[in-house]
């Protein structure tokens, strides 16, 4: 597993609302997605494991599991460009799915857009 920790909304990598994303082989167990997210301590962690050329994510807050998480999905955006490249995905939710975009800055930053 490889955690990262991302600040959704920031601006000049400053203020944003934190995020964690773990970039998963397979899907941990709930109870290890909570303790996890216990650990990383912000609102929501996403935990991502890829399908085919897609992702499947599930988002915990430090007490349960959530359906939808923005700031982690924007987060899981820019984590997703900062590895593979800019373009969409489609990330699988519990309950349906949504599209990232991952954008890249000319300064190399990188930012995505739902």
């Amino acid at each position: 597993m490889e955690l990262q920790r991302i600040a959704a909304f920031s601006i000049n990598r400053s203020g944003g609302n934190p995020a964690g994303v773990a970039f998963c082989d397979q899907m941990p167990a709930e109870v290890d997605m909570l303790r996890i997210a216990k650990e990383v301590g912000y609102s929501e962690t996403a935990f991502l494991v890829p399908v085919d050329k897609d992702w499947r994510v599930r988002y915990f807050a430090p007490a349960q599991e959530v359906p939808f998480c923005g700031h982690a999905t924007i987060a899981n955006g820019a984590a997703l460009g900062a590895r593979y490249g800019e373009g969409t995905c489609t990330l699988t939710l519990n309950t349906g799915s949504v599209t990232v975009e991952a954008i890249q800055s000319e300064d190399g930053t990188w930012s995505a857009a739902l």
